[in-house]
């Protein structure tokens, strides 16, 4: 009989056990976001700075909620995690509207701008969830 493969420290088993509540979460922000910015640009004909604004802050409120009770089990400071949020949602906030206006401009369909900017803040937003906003 062969030997049995290491099995992963409990650091290991966190990390993933939080990745995968991590992707759920971003998942249904994520298909939130992106059918309240199609409803409003596309169906609504809103300007497409107000619909990514729009649609990122009601994803966010969601994903903010779901992200500190259910994925991450924090136990810091509220106010404390909500400053921290505040401040790189703002930066995602920025990130998104100048890289989708950006993109927009270079010929790319807005629906695939906003879903490049999107992979692109899922990338740095679980470290700093897991590291710094929800430790």
């Amino acid at each position: 009989m062969g030997e049995e493969p290491p099995r992963p420290t409990l650091e290991i088993a966190s990390i993933l056990r939080q990745g995968g509540r991590y992707l759920i979460v971003g998942f249904s922000s994520a298909l939130i976001e992106l059918v309240l910015f199609f409803s409003l640009h596309e169906l609504l004909a809103a300007h497409i700075i107000l619909s990514n604004v729009c649609a990122i802050t009601i994803a966010t409120a969601y994903n903010f909620w779901l992200s500190r009770t259910w994925t991450f089990r924090s136990v810091s400071s509220l106010p404390r995690s909500a400053v921290l949020y505040l401040l790189l949602f703002v930066f995602n906030q920025v990130f998104s509207s100048v890289t989708i206006v950006w993109l927009v401009g270079l010929g790319l369909l807005p629906i695939l701008a906003k879903l490049f900017t999107m992979a692109c803040i899922v990338c740095w937003n679980f470290v700093l969830y897991r590291q710094v906003i929800f430790r």
